[in-house]
């Protein structure tokens, strides 16, 4: 065997001298060495203030997910007026010209159906045969009358659309701002990105207090012109909708307009009126499409939250755009998960060969089968429970929809708990490991029931967090 004899080494003096160094130029150097390690030291404690600052600060982030028109975008103004009511009252005002512009749409919508006359395909039941349905060619002499005088507010549709956009409508802007009509449903605005109409807005406002410009005040008087115009013709607004013709003729065409996004035609006076300021319920009825996904960051304004950031993902539903969340999964708290329950008697706007709730099933197998979610916290609301008993009530049968129902009661209650324990059931098999799932039958304009859910998530996002820190 080889033995080989350690050598000692000597420990070499640090900082390493210089042969030819003066007793002031190592001085000199060993005072520079101390105040290049005192920053450095310095550097990394304020660095590491600021990852313990913005830990504490950090609540947790969640994602929305679920179908087009599933209520994602109501669920994160509920956030907003959770955690930071005041803010939120400083942005109401904003959402004004949306509600015009929602209003507006509905009337001219009710314009185009009537003047059209023509053929309207079916497009809610999917088990209907799709022929054509003939609209009474007949049109009263009042109801023609409501038609030619509303015709302005084609003018005032397309002056709200440019304000909201932040430019011009024009054909090569490159920009989806406005969906074609649609004869079965109140056509919406598409924006690009949801805080581009919000920072129009915000200029909007600036412009009205600083008159100085010439752009500001030609910008501020077309508001006040389209608010003025709709507080003109409001009374026949009001007989528009009141009109038996136009009731008639939307229920022949099964057109449950007072259930769609962003509707006021039942509070015309109100939301015309010259002093009028969005409520908290005005705001989250109010509809606006944007593309693509959006963060949003809310801070806490009080309780053991205050000053804590929630980071909301609100990102699109429609199939298009369901490629786009996967990028959203990594570091993510929880999912919220939108299933509409009245859309079991509809169909995809981009398919109208896949109904709805069977849209919503799949999709939901297809978020609790994912293994890079297999330690995301899962919170489940069955949305729009509001509109599922308004459709019960109807006399629409559940069971012609969803046959598995069977001959159970066509009623708000078994009809919700049967789609409850379907999702249930999906979520414990498709699951990559066991995991708790949080579920709710919700309303999401419903602010106070609401509130008290997201309070109870909160309190999951807590025990996640602590769980982190091996505190719990």
């Amino acid at each position: 065997m080889l033995v080989t004899k350690k050598k000692s080494l000597t420990a070499l003096p640090w900082p390493a001298t210089r042969g030819n160094e003066t007793d002031e130029e190592r001085k000199a150097r060993k005072l520079r060495a101390a105040e290049a390690k005192r920053r450095n030291d310095a550097i990394n404690r304020e660095l590491e203030a600021e990852r313990q600052r913005i830990h504490k600060q950090r609540a947790g982030k969640i994602l929305l997910l679920g179908q087009a028109e599933s209520g994602k975008s109501t669920v994160l103004k509920n956030f907003q007026l959770h955690l930071a009511p005041k803010a939120f009252e400083l942005e109401a005002e904003i959402w004004r010209p949306v509600i015009h512009l929602n209003l507006v749409r509905s009337v001219n919508f009710i314009v185009n159906l009537a003047m059209s006359r023509g053929q309207l395909p079916r497009q809610e039941n999917p088990k209907v045969p799709r022929g054509p349905r003939k609209l009474s060619t007949s049109m009263t002499p009042e109801l023609r009358k409501l038609t030619v005088r509303l015709a302005p507010l084609r003018q005032v549709e397309e002056h709200l659309i440019q304000i909201l956009s932040g430019q011009e409508a024009t054909n090569d802007s490159g920009v989806a701002l406005v969906q074609p009509y649609n004869p079965t449903k109140a056509p919406d605005i598409t924006l690009s990105n949801g805080t581009q109409w919000r920072k129009a807005m915000t200029v909007h406002r600036k412009h009205s207090i600083d008159s100085m410009s010439s752009t500001a005040s030609r910008e501020s008087t077309e508001i006040i012109q389209c608010r003025r115009m709709l507080t003109a013709l409001s009374s026949d607004i009001e007989a528009l909708w009141a009109n038996r013709s136009v009731q008639e003729m939307l229920k022949t065409a099964d057109i449950a307009l007072h259930e769609q996004p962003g509707f006021f035609l039942d509070q015309v006076k109100r939301v015309t009126g010259e002093n009028f300021r969005p409520r908290p319920d005005d705001v989250l009825k109010a509809r606006v499409n944007t593309l693509g996904p959006e963060e949003h960051t809310i801070v806490a304004e009080s309780g053991s939250e205050k000053e804590k950031h929630y980071t909301i993902y609100d990102v699109g539903g429609s199939r298009s755009q369901r490629n786009a969340w996967a990028q959203f999964f990594d570091d993510v708290d929880i999912i919220i998960f939108l299933a509409p329950m009245s859309g079991f008697n509809q169909v995809l706007a981009e398919d109208t060969n896949v109904n709805r709730l069977t849209d919503s099933l799949r999709l939901w197998q297809s978020i609790c089968s994912n293994r890079i979610l297999a330690g995301v916290e899962f919170v489940l609301f069955l949305n729009k429970l509001d509109i599922l008993e308004s459709k019960l009530k109807s006399g629409i049968q559940f069971a012609d929809f969803v046959t598995s129902y069977g001959n159970k009661p066509n009623e708000t209650e078994p009809v919700s708990k049967y789609l409850l324990d379907v999702f249930i059931r999906i979520h414990k098999q498709y699951s990559p490991k066991r995991r708790k799932l949080h579920s709710y039958l919700t309303c999401a304009v419903d602010t106070k029931a609401t509130s008290d859910i997201i309070t109870k998530i909160q309190d999951v996002i807590l025990m996640k967090i602590l769980a982190r820190v091996n505190l719990v």
